[in-house]
């Protein structure tokens, strides 16, 4: 039986979306797409501002080290003390995940509790659908409600609209990705 090696969790800026499972390349590329895709909850509305998209919170990562990854096996590499992660949560894109149409990432809480602070018992494991990924990190990133608070959500209560491609919503993200990388590439041109 092979035993598997204790993975270094990745460093990222972001909460990564670790893919655990090769099996299904499309399923891959359709959740890449559902990350990427600017979404909100105000049905009808052609307001940019209004729309986010999950890749500007999470980073996905597509490493061949992380296949068969499991929740025990993230919790024992980000131990309860002693982790010096930017991020307190990460997902699994695993076989449950493409198996679904709605894409349900399984979200993993490794918060630390800062010295002094009341201990927090961390969450079991939890489903998120990849088009409620960014309604999550948007919350947990100004501390309206933690990562951790969102275990017992039933998703199928909250109404996601997305910006399918061809409307203007989702052209002006793609001429602002444009901008960017144009911009990366002049920096790194000067550089």
């Amino acid at each position: 039986m092979k035993r598997h090696h204790m993975p270094k969790l990745p460093r990222t800026d972001a909460a990564p979306v670790l893919r655990t499972d090769f099996t299904d390349p499309a399923g891959w590329d359709r959740l890449l797409r559902a990350l990427e895709m600017p979404v909100t909850h105000e049905e009808g509305s052609e307001d940019v501002c209004a729309y986010d998209r999950a890749v500007s919170y999470v980073t996905p990562v597509d490493k061949e080290k992380y296949r068969g990854l499991g929740p025990d096996l993230v919790l024992a590499a980000a131990p309860y003390t002693g982790h010096d992660l930017p991020y307190d949560h990460l997902y699994l894109a695993d076989a449950e995940t493409f198996a679904s149409d709605d894409l349900p990432l399984l979200g993993i809480d490794i918060h630390l509790d800062d010295e002094g602070d009341e201990p927090w018992p961390r969450e079991k494991p939890f489903r998120i659908p990849a088009l409620h990924v960014v309604g999550v990190e948007i919350n947990d990133s100004i501390a309206n409600l933690f990562f951790r608070e969102f275990h017992d959500t039933d998703w199928s209560g909250f109404d996601v609209y997305v910006a399918e491609p061809g409307t203007a919503v989702y052209e002006e993200f793609r001429r602002m990705d444009v901008e960017q990388d144009e911009g990366e590439g002049e920096e790194e041109a000067a550089g």
